[in-house]
């Protein structure tokens, strides 16, 4: 996934809500898109890091905004919103605040004197998929997308095999709690389970064993010294 700054996102935002009404309702756009809109959301954003006049793009951006989605508010009845319109009024949610006067305002994070901003564990990241978030491993390794749990065989007279593929969405560095019951049902549950720490917490062991007769076997949580998350293994 393309890791865009706040601002291409929201930019990016609008484009996408607009190529959805456009595709549903285009009559809709007929007296709201003008050849200024054209130019600014006719194609995906490319800012940069540096773009010029920052806070004037930051506004506009915000106002377009508020008025494409109060004009389907107002036609609602003809209108059913699409996953990019709910993203477009999430991402509002999250980039922009009302001051006291009623003036809308970008938001910035505390240390930098401003109210703060959502956590980042459930802040939308792409406007295309609402599931990907963003997240970050140690100190060093970050990225915005999705968490895949792979299961695998590690049996040594054979190839790998993997044998189960989840991932978390919302909660991309939680455990998958359906994990043993999934492969009990296709009838490829281990005996032995080998894991990384998210899966050893005392209730998952305890759970694996009374309900599965499966033993999990790994670093128990804080003890992994690799930045890198590992993928859960089986073997029999």
């Amino acid at each position: 996934m393309r890791d865009l700054t706040r601002l291409e996102l929201i930019t990016e935002a609008v484009r996408a809500a607009l190529e959805e009404v456009a595709g549903i309702s285009p009559h809709l756009l007929d007296e709201r898109v003008d050849e200024d809109w054209g130019l600014c959301y006719g194609r995906p954003v490319r800012m940069g890091k540096n773009p010029t006049r920052p806070k004037a793009r930051i506004l506009a951006t915000g106002n377009d905004a508020v008025r494409l989605l109060e004009r389907l508010h107002r036609h609602k009845a003809s209108l059913m919103p699409g996953p990019r319109v709910q993203a477009l009024r999430q991402f509002m949610v999250q980039n922009y605040r009302r001051d006291a006067a009623g003036h809308l305002r970008w938001r910035t994070a505390e240390k930098e004197g401003g109210p703060g901003l959502p956590p980042s564990s459930g802040a939308v990241v792409p406007p295309y998929d609402t599931s990907a978030r963003y997240a970050r491993h140690g100190h060093i390794i970050s990225r915005k997308g999705f968490a895949a749990h792979l299961t695998e065989t590690c049996a040594p007279d054979g190839p790998n095999v993997i044998t189960d593929a989840h991932h978390r969405g919302h909660h991309p560095r939680q455990p998958d709690p359906g994990i043993h019951t999934r492969l009990a049902r296709r009838g490829l549950l281990p005996a032995e389970h080998l894991v990384d720490a998210g899966y050893t917490s005392l209730p998952h062991l305890e759970q694996a064993a009374r309900e599965h007769q499966t033993t999990v076997s790994g670093p128990h949580p804080g003890q992994l010294t690799s930045t890198a998350p590992r993928s859960p293994t089986e073997s029999s």
